[in-house]
């Protein structure tokens, strides 16, 4: 910032100088000087764009290295707990314990495969191999029921089976057993809409569920061995595509995801 306003000022005396020099207009030198100060406030406000950028960068690492901490925390604690009343006698080392432990470890194996699932995906993004896939025929590769038309897009045919494996997984984690999809033209877009008649996303939540780690219902989430990262993987994917990713919902009825695709 110090060196923008110092070669600012520098900019406005030589101005002042060849202004003064060759006696030009007075309209000209208010011109000129309109254009310098629109370019002024232009670079200062991409400047504060920037900071807001990396602020914002900064926040969200923040926030996934104690999101990590917290979810391996969770199982190590209660792992080690029952571990070491057990081991002084203090517990029986009971089956049902034990398997209780051993749901625990399962869980964290859950948790590193995630994340290795969600570092694998954001640092290949780039090595698309990109092919004409159909829409219709590669949803029915995933999901039971699907209605629509013949959509052909240029997309990673692996990672666009990701993304609608990701999405059933979700579906059938929130749902109860309804799972309708459909592919849609969309002119320069193609579009498949998945739809579950499940517990729903609040207003509240719904803005974050593509965040990494966001657990819209923490309990069941935990339940069912999740540990929040599919929906994140399912963005990177399609922003990856240069496509869009949303979601529709409205507590105990149901969620509706739509995946954008350039044709």
């Amino acid at each position: 910032m110090k060196h923008l306003l110092l070669g600012l000022i520098i900019l406005f005396a030589l101005a002042g100088i060849i202004f003064y020099n060759n006696m030009m207009h007075l309209a000209c030198i208010i011109s000129l000087f309109l254009a310098l100060a629109v370019g002024v406030l232009f670079t200062l406000h991409l400047n504060r764009r920037n900071m807001e950028k990396l602020a914002r960068q900064e926040e969200l690492r923040k926030q996934l290295t104690a999101d990590v901490a917290h979810e391996l925390r969770t199982p190590l604690t209660a792992v080690s707990t029952n571990l070491e009343a057990m081991a002084e006698g203090a517990l029986e080392a009971s089956s049902e314990r034990l398997n209780a432990c051993y749901d625990e470890i399962r869980r964290l194996g859950n948790l590193v495969a995630d994340l290795e699932n969600l570092a694998k995906t954001e640092s290949e993004i780039l090595k698309l191999n990109l092919v004409s896939i159909d829409l219709l025929d590669i949803s029915k590769e995933v999901f039971e029921t699907v209605s629509g038309e013949h959509v052909s897009v240029q997309a990673d045919r692996e990672r666009i089976l990701q993304v609608l494996n990701n999405l059933r997984t979700n579906a059938e984690k929130y749902g109860n057993g309804e799972i309708s999809v459909t592919v849609k033209n969309c002119g320069k877009f193609a579009q498949v809409d998945v739809t579950d008649n499940g517990s729903g996303i609040s207003e509240e939540d719904l803005p974050h569920i593509f965040e990494r780690f966001y657990r819209a219902d923490k309990s069941r989430t935990r339940s069912t061995g999740g540990a929040g990262v599919g929906l994140a993987i399912v963005k990177s994917i399609v922003d990856a595509h240069g496509g869009s990713v949303s979601a529709v919902s409205k507590l105990d009825a149901g969620s509706t995801f739509f995946v954008r695709l350039k044709k």
